[in-house]
Order: structure tokens, then C-alpha cells, then sequence
């Protein structure tokens, strides 16, 4: 076990450091996503509940943040209040969830990936990790009953609806199977895998991934296949210009108010400072 991230190897300091800025930066912008249907969602219940998930995806990306502030390979730097090319979220994130339909999705997708990656962690050997993990794995295991609830609500719903959850799953299932990036090839999960910081390389984190929320999907064709006691994908998700920092192929589009919100400059203009 080792003690502090302090313990590490620079190479290994470095995976981290990367890991951990992409899980605290999805988490940060998917709380904002949820918050943005605080007072939208389609029940008085939901809207308490949505506000309540996204001041816990903002409290676990400050715990992560807490620990990478402490390393000196923080990827972070001044250039992120004015550029959108340094920032590492997941890019399903970078826009507006249009309805409640892609909130739901997000939930039952995006919060899944990150939470399988929590889990990862949190039985890792670096201690200062682990033990900040282990109050928010527990937190989350009440947004992955959320996500079953609204999962099952949506696919009774009208045929219309089906159909744009139906593509709006696609579409995000697509992007959360980038960020797991190259299985079997030169890989930062893997690297923290062999070394103990996760308990899973890409190819099991995934697995996961996919065994978590298959069961989500109806009778939805995504290319998955069960095997055994795993699944198997049809096909490898297409990694051209897949960038190992940000573990996405593109670089991220924010819309202007989401920018803003995201490096204070509504509070900066007015006068108010971090």
C-alpha cells in the first residue's frame, strides 16, 4: 500500500494525475448538468432529487481535485480560464442536456463510467485515494437506483420518446466506450492497474462498465454480445485522434454560458473572486 501519491514513480505520478483530472472534471460538469434540471424535471420529486445528485458529483470532484492539487503533475494550468482545449471531461458533457430524456441517460451512462472508475480506486493501494473514495462510492449507489427507476419509466414510454432515448443512449454509450481507449495496447489504465492504484485494467473496467449497465438497456441493439459471465463488443469503438490525457478524440466544444459558469468569469465580472 503506499501511503501518498508522494510513493509513486514519476510515470506512474503522471497516469494519476491524468486519471484523476478526467474523473474530477466529468464530475464537476455533469453535476452542472444536473443541476441545470433542478427546477425542470418532469416531477416536483425528481427536481429535489436531481439537485441533491449534482452537489454530490461537485463534492467527489473537489475530493479528487483535493488530491491532485497536492501533486506536482497537476495537468492544470491558468490557460483553462480562457481555453477549452485543456479541460478533460467526457465530451457527452460538453453541452447542455437538452431534455429530460439525456439527463436520464447521462445518469444511467456517464454517472456509471465514473463510478465504476471510483470503485477502481477506492480498492487501489494509494491510501490518500482510497480512503477519500469510500463516503462517495457509497453516495452513488443510490444515483444508479435513479438511473434504474428512470430507465424503466422511459421505456414504457410514448413511441416517440423511446425513439429519442433510444438515440440519445447510442450516442453516449459511443462516447463512454472512447474514453476507455485502446484495450490491449499501450494504455494509462493499464500502467496504474499493473502498479495496484486501480483494481482493473481498460479491458476490465470496461467489462464492468458494460455489466453495469447493459441491464438498463431493453431491448436496445448496441453491438454487445453476452459471453460466459462477461459481454463482448461487436466492434472496437473507433479511436481516431484519441488523446491519452483526455481520453477523448476531440477536443471539447462548451457552449458559451457553460464555459463561463465552468471558469467563473459571471462571478468574475462581478467582482466576486474564488
Amino acid at each position: 500500500m503506499y501511503e501518498s501519491t508522494d510513493d509513486l514513480s514519476a510515470e506512474l505520478r503522471q497516469d494519476l494525475a491524468d486519471w484523476l483530472l478526467t474523473i474530477a472534471d466529468s464530475k464537476s460538469i455533469l453535476g452542472l448538468r444536473y443541476a441545470e434540471w433542478s427546477t425542470g424535471a418532469p416531477e416536483l420529486e425528481a427536481d429535489v432529487t436531481i439537485s441533491a445528485m449534482a452537489q454530490y458529483e461537485m463534492g467527489h470532484a473537489r475530493l479528487l481535485l483535493g488530491v491532485l492539487s497536492k501533486m506536482e503533475e497537476d495537468p492544470r494550468t491558468e490557460a483553462r480560464s480562457t481555453d477549452m482545449a485543456p479541460w478533460r471531461n467526457m465530451a457527452s458533457l460538453d453541452r447542455p442536456a437538452p431534455s429530460w430524456i439525456e439527463v436520464v441517460v447521462l445518469n444511467g451512462l456517464v454517472d456509471a463510467l465514473l463510478t465504476v472508475n471510483l470503485e477502481a480506486a477506492m480498492n487501489g493501494n494509494v491510501a490518500q485515494v482510497a480512503n477519500r473514495l469510500r463516503k462517495a462510492v457509497s453516495e452513488e449507489e443510490y444515483h444508479t437506483l435513479h438511473a434504474q427507476a428512470w430507465f424503466e419509466r422511459m421505456w414504457t414510454a410514448p413511441p416517440e420518446i423511446v425513439g429519442r432515448f433510444s438515440d440519445a443512449i447510442r450516442t453516449t454509450w459511443a462516447d463512454c466506450l472512447v474514453w476507455f481507449g485502446p484495450v490491449g495496447a499501450d494504455n494509462s489504465l493499464d500502467r496504474l492497474a499493473a502498479a495496484g492504484i486501480l483494481d482493473g485494467d481498460a479491458a476490465t473496467l470496461r467489462q464492468r462498465f458494460v455489466t453495469m449497465t447493459m441491464p438498463l438497456m431493453g431491448d436496445l441493439e448496441l453491438g454487445v454480445a453476452a459471453e460466459g459471465d462477461g459481454w463482448l463488443l461487436g466492434a472496437e469503438p473507433d479511436l481516431q485522434g484519441w488523446d491519452p490525457a483526455s481520453r477523448r478524440v476531440n477536443l471539447p466544444d462548451f457552449d458559451e454560458a457553460s464555459f463561463a459558469m465552468l471558469t467563473g468569469a459571471h462571478a468574475r465580472a462581478m467582482g466576486v473572486e474564488d
